[in-house]
């Protein structure tokens, strides 16, 4: 633990360290009055952040459809947990909510650590049983005493001061409001303008990956909050394998809590937006018992899967594996067995089909050589673009209708799904799954067009995404709330983004079949460019 914190003590220093060393070299290189002019976009930046701390909290509460519940309204043991941990730690008892969403989840918000909410869904109850529930409500406590509101506003603005700094200076360069480079010196003023800027700018990207480190330490820091004072980190692992991979059965959870219905929801235990899915487990469908093997091979691709690696330098939250192998660490500590040993070997390196997801998602670049051979057997640009298009349209049809949405779907199971160690964001595997609709992609929020299905081995997230976001809102505010709790067939193409969910494409409800059209429009797209860069060519050659 105390290593933990000397680390995310280093990553603040050194963020904020790198914000004081880009705004000390601008007022080095071009005087204090420009460091105190940038003092009007920094001061701007900075009343944006407050508001946002302000007002955020206000906000969540009308977007998201939270019920507030009293402390007698929860599970005895839950509700003394809740008032032993906040006396134990000198904080106020935050505000109690519940979505009711069967998408298991847990999020808290507010100003500072005596003036919160903590959020959970009905789903937290229904998949997770009283000890886990008390682990994850344990996590969101963790992040209230340690006052990560607060915390993380200043983090946030880090970036965002660095962003605006580099946006300033090329706004200067570019209305002349430096010098031009006429005149003795002035050259020499833009050149420096132009380094600073793009030192400000690649700040500005440093900065965002340490603050997301920073966000991913203070994830392990609540961990351990929970783990201390449940006095069990092994009901956190748990409750993470049911929330972070999706392989949960419904009956596991407590049954005697005091409220009843077919949906819930509880946020950001793990995060939903960078993942785009909320909760999973592995568990033997027959008999609603956890199985080792299913969870090994689910962290399997957090451990080995290059993906994963690189897709967590964007996370706010640490890869799901990583997490339960630090509160097996926890629970050797505190004199118990870990929940889960990872002792599975390698079988083979990953990174050769990684790279083919890499060519294969870029493989419209090839336009670019193609192009330039165009154009020096030929001399014409005219025949260059034509070429380029083709290409790009080719490789665009290509790769949509073969790699990532091909249309052989076959029948799967989430456990299975979630066993696949070469799983990626990019490369579709067509399958057909029947379940029931669970609750939205995002609990509670009203808007949300994603959902989450329970096929009866486990919990997946189906990825609602026509060819533009204002269709998906409508859907959201409009169709997805008719489909909660329905018997759904659903087709569309697995993919994993740190946590699984299905690309949809078609799905079947009362016998009335809800189709996504974007993987047909962009075929289409790519038909056109081939036919454009055709027509060119074509006409070239005969006038």
């Amino acid at each position: 633990m105390s290593g933990l914190k000397a680390r995310m003590a280093v990553a603040i220093a050194l963020l904020f360290g790198l914000l004081f060393a880009v705004l000390m070299g601008i007022c080095y290189y071009f005087g204090f009055f420009a460091g105190w002019l940038l003092l009007i976009p920094i001061g701007l930046t900075c009343a944006i952040i407050l508001a946002q701390w302000a007002f955020a909290p206000i906000l969540l509460g009308i977007i998201y459809e939270i019920r507030w519940r009293g402390l007698e309204e929860f599970d005895s043991d839950i509700a003394t947990f809740i008032v032993t941990t906040c006396d134990k730690r000198n904080i106020r008892i935050p505000k109690l909510g519940i979505i009711e969403d069967g998408n298991p989840n847990a999020f808290c918000f507010g100003w500072t650590r005596n003036k919160s909410h903590l959020v959970i869904t009905r789903g937290v109850l229904r998949y997770c049983d009283k000890e886990e529930s008390k682990a994850v409500i344990g996590h969101e406590l963790g992040h209230i005493a340690h006052n990560d509101f607060v915390v993380m506003t200043l983090i946030a603005a880090v970036p965002l001061i660095l962003y605006v700094t580099a946006r300033g200076l090329w706004h200067s360069l570019r209305y002349g409001s430096v010098s031009s480079g006429k005149g003795k010196g002035g050259g020499y003023v833009t050149m420096a303008v132009v380094a600073v800027m793009v030192v400000s700018y690649l700040a500005y990207i440093l900065s965002q990956l340490i603050a997301l480190l920073v966000n991913r330490y203070r994830e392990y820091w609540a961990d351990s909050f929970s783990a201390e004072n449940t006095h069990n980190p092994n009901a956190l692992a748990s409750a993470l394998v049911k929330i972070a991979y999706g392989l949960a059965i419904e009956g596991k959870g407590d049954k005697s809590d005091k409220f009843h219905s077919r949906y819930e929801n509880a946020l950001m235990i793990f995060n939903a937006k960078a993942a785009r899915a909320l909760a999973t487990n592995a568990a033997s469908a027959t008999k609603g018992v956890v199985s080792t093997d299913n969870i090994k091979r689910a962290m399997a691709w957090d451990l080995w899967n290059p993906w994963a690696l690189m897709l967590e330098f964007q996370m706010t939250h640490p890869l799901p594996a990583k997490r339960i192998r630090a509160l097996g660490e926890l629970a050797e500590a505190q004199g118990q067995q870990p929940y889960i040993t990872f002792d599975l070997k390698k079988p083979e390196c990953y990174w050769d089909d990684f790279l083919c997801n890499i060519f294969a998602r870029y493989s419209a670049l090839l336009a670019i050589p193609v192009g330039l051979l165009f154009w020096i057997h030929t001399h014409n640009p005219s025949f260059a673009v034509g070429g380029a298009l083709i290409t790009t349209g080719l490789c665009l049809f290509l790769y949509w209708r073969f790699y990532r949405y091909p249309k052989q779907f076959k029948e799967e199971t989430v456990n299975n799904l979630i066993a696949d160690p070469k799983a990626n964001p990019v490369k579709g595997k067509p399958v057909r799954m029947k379940g029931r609709i669970i609750g939205r992609g995002q609990p509670g929020l009203f808007y949300s067009e994603d959902m989450k299905l329970d096929d009866g081995s486990g919990l997946i997230l189906l990825d609602y995404r026509q060819i533009h976001p204002g269709i998906d809102f409508l859907v959201g505010l409009f169709g997805t709330e008719q489909w909660l709790g329905e018997e759904v067939l659903v087709e569309g193409w697995y993919r994993r983004q740190v946590v699984p969910y299905i690309d949809l494409y078609r799905m079947t409800v009362r016998d009335r079949v809800r189709r996504v059209w974007t993987p047909d429009l962009k075929e289409f797209f790519g038909i056109v460019l081939v036919l454009i860069g055709v027509m060119m060519v074509v006409f070239l050659t005969f006038i």
